[in-house]
Order: C-alpha cells, then structure tokens, then sequence
C-alpha cells in the first residue's frame, strides 16, 4: 500500500479562497493524482489569528474563510510562531519529510523548495491551481 503525500498549505495560500473565490480542495483534488491528507501547521495558524486581529472588510472575510477552512484538517507541529519565519519552518518541514507537497504562492519559498526536489502547488491566473514537480 503506498502511503499518503502531506499537503501543507502556508497562510496565504488559505487566504486563496476568500480572496479569489477558488475552491483550493476541489482544485487539489483535480491536480494531485495522488492519496494525499492536508496538514495545517500550527504557525500558520497562529499567523491567521494574528492578522484577523489587525484586518477589516473583505480581507478579514478571508481570513475567517481560511480560520474555518483550516478547521477541517489535522495541525501539524512545525515551529514556535515569532522564533523564525513561517517560510523557514514550513521550507524545514517540507525538506525534512517525505512525500510533501507545499501550497504557496511565495516566488522565494517556492524557489527554494523546487531546487530540493519538493513539489509545488501554486495559484495560476488567480483562477486555477498548478502543481509544479514531479509525483512518483
């Protein structure tokens, strides 16, 4: 039985559906031709809380769209909030782990992640997600 891929998504990239109105699982579901789970890390989280606190109007619909998007999946343990910057710990996370396949739309986290052979899932066109990286 092959195991399942980790799809970790960053803060941002939860902020997709509320601010582009795309459906992310839907569209993961359409891209990964893979079994795959959607662990949420325990950073991002709190980054969403963190920007709720200081955000009004549409962005704050957004965010709350995310909180309650993330509500549906397991939290992973990556990292303290605030001791290094979430793009490390999810990019240490990514490299450390097999079979992990990170959602971002951060030009310099995706870079980095490509050039040690970890699979990307990013938003195109702000309309349709793309998987970048091969899935064995």
């Amino acid at each position: 039985m092959r195991r399942e891929w980790l799809v970790v998504p960053d803060t941002n990239f939860l902020l997709v559906p509320g601010q582009f109105g795309v459906d992310i699982i839907s569209e993961l579901n359409r891209i990964l031709d893979v079994r795959f789970k959607i662990l949420i890390p325990n950073v991002v989280l709190q980054e969403l809380d963190v920007i709720e606190k200081k955000t009004r109007g549409k962005d704050l619909l957004a965010v709350r769209m995310a909180k309650k998007l993330a509500k549906r999946f397991e939290t992973v343990e990556i990292g303290r909030f605030g001791e290094r910057p979430i793009d490390d710990q999810i990019f240490d996370f990514a490299v450390n782990n097999e079979r992990v396949i990170v959602c971002t739309n951060d030009k310099g986290l995706k870079k980095r992640l490509r050039e040690n052979g970890v699979p990307v899932v990013y938003l195109r066109s702000k309309k349709i997600l793309e998987l970048e990286g091969m899935l064995e």
